[in-house]
């Protein structure tokens, strides 16, 4: 039976839900099903390790005639480069696309699923029932839908770069978009969060009269201050040496400034009157974040022989990575696949989804979208007709019989369309974190260089992130009572 049902799931329209419901257990179909979605992340950060590994590259070299045919392009070394006993001097030398086969693998893999997701995107645009013939193609067919994944990576590896590494560069520009989307809504649920924090806290101390409540928001918000401020001083310390650093003191500068500006506003008595429960955690937590992504910017900027402005080596040669460069992908990747999760399971759902598009709240909309309608079915009822007389032999049947909680029987529960969009853009998000914002189209014999338009996307939604948490301060007194701003009302 479990066999049967689980035959079904991967091959047939069955949600997989109801396959572990053969086996004797229970599982909401629509969680299982995103799970099962969030394992093509997890395979992509698994296969782009094996990529860039470096016996794999070599391994690799041997056939990279299909990403590298006509790829013949001659490359001016700088002259910290190539160093002869009795000068420095730049010398032209052929760019040799295997040194980095292993980055151009990357982003066929990413590119494969990122549009396995962008067509799941739009097939399921506007399913709003379960009973739509759509949804089955949304919760079955895994492994159907796991070759054809497959297939069209394999496909993308058959497309030449050609000179000038094209296809590898429109990758990236397809990255950078997908990426600021992500980010920007990374921001927004961190904004939110952090007002969800401080409100749960202060709430508990309100209905216990326990003013031990204070203690951890109080805790937590002086240890993400003083890592900002930690964070901070390392960076002026460390990114700004040279003379032609002035940029990066300008990243550092406007981020400190926009963290004590946005603290003396959320504790301002005009917004206290608004909005009573703002205060120094949100503002630490928003700042703690923006400061990560300040080093993660400049850690990752383009070298140059006329500046140098990270600490040690500001480039990374191909699949070794430098310190910087290394260490903002792993937290980056390490911040997505947590905000992925979180996304996933709760802006997709249809409650979060209304606040997030800043929908109404009438009926009509809540009929559309779904609720969290449990309905729990046994096939003993259905079988025999609701009635008695099953005996022992039936009760012993019903161990093994299907008990699932499918909580889709009637409408969706989440927005099928919404989600493979937030799939789409965090697969688009990863593939840059994988290949460390780098430009492949500025590559040369022994470095693979990062892009200024990185640099600059990450810095964006820096400023943007101050810009929507100061929103959310002032917003009641600029809208008034046009719109509801409970976060802690769910």
């Amino acid at each position: 039976m479990c066999f049967l049902d689980l035959l079904c799931c991967c091959v047939g329209p069955a949600a997989c839900g109801l396959c572990c419901g053969g086996c004797g257990g229970k599982a909401k179909s629509s969680i299982l099903t995103r799970l099962l979605y969030l394992s093509f992340l997890v395979v992509i950060v698994l296969v782009s390790a094996i990529l860039l590994a470096p016996d794999v590259q070599t391994a690799l070299e041997k056939d990279a005639k299909v990403l590298c045919v006509n790829y013949n392009r001659s490359v001016s070394v700088p002259s910290n480069v190539v160093t002869f006993p009795t000068a420095t001097v730049s010398v032209d030398r052929l760019l040799n696309c295997n040194q980095f086969i292993g980055y151009l693998a990357v982003y066929r893999v990413c590119m494969g699923v990122a549009s396995f997701f962008l067509v799941m995107m739009l097939m399921m645009f506007c399913v709003f029932s379960s009973k739509d013939p759509r949804s089955y193609i949304q919760n079955g067919f895994w492994c159907i839908k796991w070759v054809i994944v497959l297939g069209v990576v394999v496909a993308y590896f058959f497309i030449p770069d050609g000179n000038n590494l094209a296809f590898s560069r429109t990758a990236m520009a397809f990255g950078l978009i997908g990426s600021f989307f992500f980010i920007v809504i990374q921001v927004i649920l961190l904004v939110d969060l952090a007002h969800r924090m401080a409100e749960f806290l202060l709430d508990k101390a309100e209905e216990s009269e326990n003013k031990c409540w204070y203690f951890p928001m109080l805790m937590v918000t002086v240890i993400i201050d003083l890592l900002a401020l930690i964070g901070i001083a390392l960076m002026y310390a460390y990114f700004t040496e040279l003379d032609s650093c002035s940029l990066n003191k300008f990243f550092i500068t406007s981020t400190l400034f926009l963290s004590v500006v946005v603290s003396v506003i959320a504790i301002l008595p005009w917004i206290q009157r608004v909005q009573p429960k703002s205060g120094l955690l949100q503002a630490a937590v928003v700042s703690g974040y923006c400061t990560y992504q300040t080093w993660s910017a400049i850690s990752t900027e383009p070298y140059g022989p006329d500046r140098d402005c990270n600490i040690g080596d500001s480039t990374f040669a191909v699949f070794s990575g430098s310190g910087n460069a290394l260490a903002a992908s792993i937290v980056g990747i390490l911040v997505l696949l947590v905000t992925v999760a979180y996304v996933c399971f709760t802006l997709s759902s249809s409650e979060q989804l209304r606040k997030f598009r800043g929908g109404s709240k009438d009926e009509n909309e809540s009929s559309l979208l779904g609720n969290e309608n449990v309905y729990i079915h046994d096939k003993g009822d259905v079988e025999g007709g609701g009635g008695g007389g099953g005996g022992e032999d039936e009760e012993e049947k019903g161990k093994w019989r299907m008990t699932s909680v499918n909580d889709e029987e009637e409408r969706v529960t989440y927005s099928y369309s919404f989600f493979h969009f937030l799939m789409l853009i965090s697969v688009l998000y990863l593939m840059m974190q994988l290949t460390n914002w780098a430009d492949p189209g500025e590559a040369d014999t022994e470095h693979f260089q990062n892009s200024w338009a990185s640099v600059w996307v990450k810095m964006a939604t820096v400023w943007t992130c101050f810009g929507v948490y100061v929103w959310t301060l002032i917003a009641p007194l600029v809208l008034g009572s046009c719109r509801e701003f409970d976060y802690a009302d769910d």
